[in-house]
C-alpha cells in the first residue's frame, strides 16, 4: 500500500500503552475534517494537538479500516484559539492568556514560526521581560526538539524507547548505524534482533550482506542457549539448526563474531551472554573464598547447640549436627535436602550460633524470589532479601549497583533455594562479596533448575570440592507427612506411597475442572494453590484460572473491573506479578490481590496488595499481571502452600518429567491433591529430563584448583 502524509488533529485517545508508546486514537483531518482511527507509535500523545502522520491505511480484521502510523510529527498550532491556548499552557509557565493574546496580536498568525526563527521579534511585544522571552524560546525549542535522526528511525519502525537507547549510548548514533546498523544489537541491553532488522531494512542493507547473516547466527545461538539452559552450544548443534547453510559459511560467520564482547568460542563450544567468562569468574571467586576459618572449640559448639535444642524444643539428628559443624569449619559449605528433611531448622541453629560466637557479625539471608525470601525470613527469624534486591538491580540496563567496585558489607551469607540460581546471577553475587564472607548455599538438587542458563548447584555438588551435607531423614509432621514421603519416593525412584496428606484423584480430562471446583469450594483462596505445567488446553492454567475466578470472584456490579484482551481483572482477584520491579520491592512470582480498579476515559489503574506493599499498574496489565488461582510449576518454585492441587493429565504429558512433578508436589505443606491419571503420573516420574544441561563450570572449578595447587 502507498505511504501517505496526513495532517490531522488528535480528537480522542482510545487506547494508550505508556511503556511501548502504542496509541489508538480518533483523528480528524485538518483540511477536510474527515474522521478516522489511527494506530501506531506516538510519543506523549496530546488531545487537540495537530500531527503530521506518516503511514498507510490498512484493513484491521476486527476493527476495520485504520490508518497505520509509521511515525508522527507534532505540528505547531495554526489557528488563533489553538495558538493562544498553546502559549498559555503549562509548557510556557508564567505566560498567561493575556500575554498569549498580546503575542498573537503583535506578531500575527505566524507568531510561533517567528519565535522559532526570529526570536528577536519578541522585543516588539509590549510587556515581555527577558525571563518570559526565554521561557517562550525554550518552550518552542522543547516542542520541536526531535532531530531528523529521530523521525528517520520512527520511519524505519523503531519505537521511542529504542531510539532513546541509541541516543543515550552513542554520541553520534547516525554515524554508528551507517557504519554497522547491527552494533546496537550486540552492544545495548534491550535493543533486540528485530529492532536491528528494522534498521537494516530501513537503511536498505543488502540481503546478502554478511552482517545480516552474522546477526542471524548470533540470535540463533542466543535462542538455543535460552531454550536449552546450556551455557554453551556445540558447533554441530548450530549446524543442525542452520542446515541450509554450509559449514564454511558458519565458520566464517563465527570468526567474524569473535569481536563481540560476550561471544566466545573454545574448541567446538560456542558461548554467548558472556557465559564463558562468568563460569571462569565463578571458579576464580570460589577459590578466593576458600580460606581457613577461626576454630570454635567442639565442646563450646555442642554446649550452645544443646541450649538451642532446649529453647526451641528441637532435637537435631546426626546429619543436621554434621551440617552445623561443617558450616563453622568452612568458608564455603553446601546443604542439600528435599522437603521435610530439616533444612530450615538447621539454618535456625546456625543463625543462633553465629549470633552467639560472632555477636558483631553482619549476617545476610537471601533467596532468588520474593516469596522464597519472605518464607526464609519468617521461618528463621532473620532479615532476608531477594538476591536482586540485595545487589541493587537496575532493570533498565540489567546491571547491579553492588559489584567488585562497591562491595556488600557481609560476614556471613546464607542463600536458600539455590537450585534456582543461574550462572549470571551467581557470578554477580560473588563479585559483590568481600573475600572475608563465609557462604552457605542451601538447595534441593532434585528440584527444577534455574530458568536462566546453567546448573550451578548441581555443578558445585558434583565437583566434590566444597564440603556438603545431604539431609535425607524425613521429620514426619502431624499433618501432611505423606507429602514428604511421596517426594522421597520420587527422588529415590521407589514405589509411590499415597499416605496421610496425599490424595490421588483418578480423573479423565473432562472431569478435572469440576473436580478442582469441588475440592476448593470450601477453601479460602489464599490457602490453596493449583499447579499445572501448561497455559493452554482444556486443563491448562488459563482455563483453570477462568473457572476459579468465576467461582471465587464472580461478576458483581459493586466491583470494578477492566477487560484486557480476553482477561478480566476484577477487584478481589488473586494475581501474580510477571516481572521484577525492584523499585517497588516486588518481584517476579509474587502473589497479591487486586484492591482497586479504576477505569475512566483519562485513567486506567489496577492497584495490587502484595502483602508488604501496594503497587499501582497503569499500563501493560497483561505484561505485568496474570491471574494466580492456578500458576505454573516453575512460578511456584521457592514457595510453599498449605494445600496444593497438582494437575497430571495426558494432554500435558510431553511437559511432565520427574524433576517437574517432584518440584510441584513438594510445594505442599499439609494437603496434596494429585488430579489426573495415575498411569501418567507413575510413568512420568520415571522420566528424567530428555536433555541434561551442558555446562563447563565443573571443569572450570577443577582446572583453577589444579592451577593454584601446581
Amino acid at each position: 500500500m502507498e505511504t501517505i502524509k496526513i495532517k490531522a488533529l488528535l480528537e480522542h485517545i482510545i487506547y494508550q500503552n505508556e511503556q511501548t508508546h502504542y496509541v489508538v486514537g480518533s483523528f480528524s483531518e485538518t483540511e477536510t475534517y474527515h474522521y478516522f482511527v489511527a494506530a501506531g507509535s506516538l510519543s506523549d500523545p496530546i488531545e487537540d494537538q495537530e500531527y503530521e502522520l506518516v503511514g498507510q491505511y490498512t484493513n484491521h480484521p476486527k476493527y476495520g479500516l485504520q490508518f497505520q502510523i509509521q511515525y508522527a510529527n507534532k505540528l505547531l498550532p495554526r489557528f488563533k484559539d489553538s495558538i493562544i491556548r498553546f502559549l498559555s499552557s503549562s509548557d510556557f509557565p508564567t505566560i498567561g492568556l493575556k500575554t498569549a493574546q498580546a503575542i498573537y496580536d503583535t506578531l500575527g498568525e505566524d507568531c510561533l514560526d517567528i519565535i522559532k526563527t526570529s526570536p528577536e521579534k519578541l522585543d516588539d511585544v509590549p510587556g515581555l521581560n527577558q525571563k518570559k522571552k526565554q521561557i517562550l524560546m525554550e518552550g518552542i525549542h522543547t516542542f520541536d526538539q526531535h532531530s531528523d535522526f529521530y523521525y528517520q528511525c520512527m520511519e524505519y519502525g523503531l519505537d521511542q524507547n529504542k531510539i532513546l537507547l541509541l541516543e543515550q549510548n552513542y554520541e553520534d548514533p547516525q554515524t554508528i548505524l551507517q557504519e554497522d546498523c547491527f552494533r546496537p544489537y550486540y552492544e545495548i541491553y534491550g535493543f533486540g534482533y528485530r529492532s536491528a532488522i528494522k534498521l537494516a531494512n530501513g537503511l536498505q542493507l543488502q540481503p546478502a550482506d554478511p552482517r545480516r547473516f552474522d546477526a542471524f547466527i548470533y540470535e540463533t545461538l542466543r535462542q538455543l542457549t535460552m531454550a536449552s539452559g546450556n551455557t554453551f552450544i556445540h558447533f554441530i548443534t548450530l549446524a543442525n539448526q542452520c542446515s541450509s547453510y554450509s559449514t564454511q559459511a558458519l565458520e566464517e560467520s563465527l570468526n567474524r563474531l569473535q569481536d563481540i564482547s560476550d561471544f566466545d568460542r573454545v574448541e567446538d563450544r560456542i558461548y554467548v551472554f558472556g557465559l564463558y567468562h562468568e563460569e571462569k569468574e565463578i571458579s576464580r571467586l570460589l577459590k578466593a573464598h576458600q580460606f581457613p576459618v577461626e576454630t570454635i572449640l567442639e565442646e563450646d559448639l555442642s554446649r550452645e547447640l544443646e541450649q538451642i535444642e532446649f529453647r526451641f524444643g528441637i532435637t537435631y539428628d546426626t546429619q543436621q549436627i554434621k551440617a552445623i559443624k561443617t558450616f563453622f569449619r568452612s568458608s564455603i559449605s553446601l546443604l542439600n535436602g528435599g522437603p521435610g528433611t530439616g533444612k530450615t531448622t538447621t539454618v535456625k541453629a546456625i543463625l543462633e550460633l553465629i549470633r552467639t560466637f560472632y555477636a558483631n557479625a553482619n549476617i545476610q539471608l537471601c533467596a532468588p524470589t520474593g516469596r522464597a525470601s519472605k518464607r526464609l525470613s519468617d521461618l528463621s527469624y532473620g532479615d532476608s532479601k531477594t538476591i536482586h534486591s540485595l545487589l541493587k538491580w537496575n532493570k533498565e540496563d540489567n546491571t547491579f549497583a553492588k559489584n567488585e567496585e562497591d562491595l556488600l558489607d557481609i560476614d556471613f551469607l546464607i542463600v536458600d533455594e539455590f537450585s534456582m540460581v543461574d550462572t549470571h546471577l551467581f557470578c554477580s553475587l560473588l563479585k559483590a562479596l568481600p573475600f572475608k564472607t563465609r557462604i552457605l548455599l542451601i538447595g534441593d538438587e532434585d528440584q527444577l533448575e534455574s530458568v536462566g542458563p546453567g546448573k550451578v548447584f548441581q555443578d558445585l555438588i558434583e565437583s566434590a570440592v566444597f564440603p556438603i551435607v545431604h539431609l535425607e531423614k524425613i521429620f514426619r509432621q502431624k499433618n501432611g507427612s505423606g507429602i514428604v514421603t511421596l517426594a522421597r519416593d520420587i527422588r529415590k525412584e521407589e514405589l509411590c506411597h499415597y499416605q496421610e496428606g496425599v490424595t490421588f484423584l483418578e480423573k479423565k480430562t473432562a472431569d478435572i475442572l469440576p473436580t478442582i471446583q469441588k475440592i476448593t469450594e470450601d477453601l479460602d483462596h489464599d490457602r490453596f494453590q493449583v499447579l499445572s505445567c501448561m497455559y493452554k488446553g482444556a486443563v491448562g492454567i488459563d482455563a483453570i484460572n477462568e473457572v476459579l475466578q468465576a467461582q471465587f470472584n464472580p461478576y458483581d456490579s459493586s466491583k470494578n473491573e477492566i477487560k484486557v484482551a480476553t482477561s478480566i481483572f476484577r477487584e478481589n482477584d488473586k494475581v501474580m506479578l510477571l516481572k521484577n520491579l525492584p523499585e517497588e520491592d516486588v518481584y517476579n512470582g509474587d502473589i497479591g490481590y487486586i484492591i482497586q480498579v479504576k477505569s475512566t476515559k483519562n485513567e486506567k489503574c489496577i492497584s495490587v496488595d502484595f502483602g508488604n506493599r501496594i503497587v499501582d499498574f497503569k499500563t501493560d496489565f497483561l505484561y505485568y499481571l496474570k491471574h494466580a488461582y492456578c500458576i505454573s510449576v516453575h512460578k511456584s518454585q521457592g514457595s510453599e502452600y498449605d494445600t496444593v492441587l497438582v494437575i497430571v493429565d495426558c494432554t500435558n504429558i510431553h511437559m511432565l518429567n520427574k524433576r517437574l512433578i517432584y518440584t510441584a508436589i513438594s510445594r505442599a505443606k499439609k494437603q496434596l491433591y494429585i488430579i489426573g491419571q495415575k498411569s501418567v503420573f507413575e510413568r512420568q516420574i520415571r522420566l528424567k529430563e530428555r536433555r541434561i544441561r551442558q555446562t563447563t563450570l565443573q571443569a572450570q572449578i577443577l582446572d583453577i584448583l589444579k592451577s593454584k595447587s601446581s
